[in-house]
């Protein structure tokens, strides 16, 4: 099974070519504005992608929360590639992602675990999922959260904590998983389990989740 993977967030891109047991995989940290190009990222996992498409059997990316200019701009690329090539196009929350990547972490086979993600104006991307022997679960809805609300939180002793939308005192939690970084690895595992369901992935749906409204369409 062979599935490519896009994680583009505001401040950095991840790209992942799953193959089988074996995963190629690139991420790189840069400001909001200044993205790599598409062929930069292919070649990093020597992805050819005049030919390369056609040896997929789907394609996955990190469909938010997160920056809505990245977010679309990933949707909008990948959506007219798995009409053409007629591959499955499966989302995946960048929370759950996170979550997931936290997971390979914890020894216990049963945890929850609390991912954020930073957002603007003081407010962080929070989602909880329970880790058990059959995957990671969502708790509830994604949300977004200030800093106060998240810090209530960490009084949690049997909690895992993951991400960058966490106030500063975060990193004197002893469960606070540092190393346990976003990137579109971690999608595409979660996207080889949806795929293995069998369910349908058209990509016409497969549109990003901002949870914060765009400042230009604020009133």
């Amino acid at each position: 099974m062979k599935i490519l993977a896009l994680d583009i967030s505001g401040t950095y891109s991840s790209i992942a070519l799953l193959s089988d047991e074996e995963v190629n995989t690139f991420t790189q940290t840069h400001e909001r504005k200044h993205r790599p190009e598409w062929g930069e990222l292919f070649s990093r996992i020597d992805f050819d992608s005049t030919k390369d498409f056609d040896s997929l059997n789907a394609l996955a990316f990190a469909q938010g929360p997160g920056s809505y200019t990245a977010l679309r701009i990933t949707a909008s690329f990948l959506k007219p590639i798995a009409v053409i090539k007629n591959l499955p196009l499966i989302p995946i929350s960048n929370l759950k992602a996170l979550a997931y990547e936290a997971a390979q972490w914890i020894d216990e086979d049963e945890a929850e675990i609390l991912a954020t993600l930073e957002a603007d104006q003081n407010e962080s991307y929070f989602g909880a999922f329970t880790k058990s022997l059959t995957g990671i679960e969502s708790v509830g809805q994604e949300s977004v959260m200030s800093f106060e609300e998240l810090d209530a939180y960490q009084s949690n002793s049997s909690s895992y904590f993951v991400g960058s939308g966490w106030s500063e005192s975060i990193d004197k939690n002893s469960q606070y998983l540092s190393l346990a970084q976003p990137g579109a690895e971690s999608v595409a595992a979660l996207a080889r389990l949806e795929l293995e369901t069998e369910k349908m992935f058209d990509p016409e749906l497969a549109n990003p989740v901002y949870l914060k409204t765009p400042e230009y369409q604020k009133k």
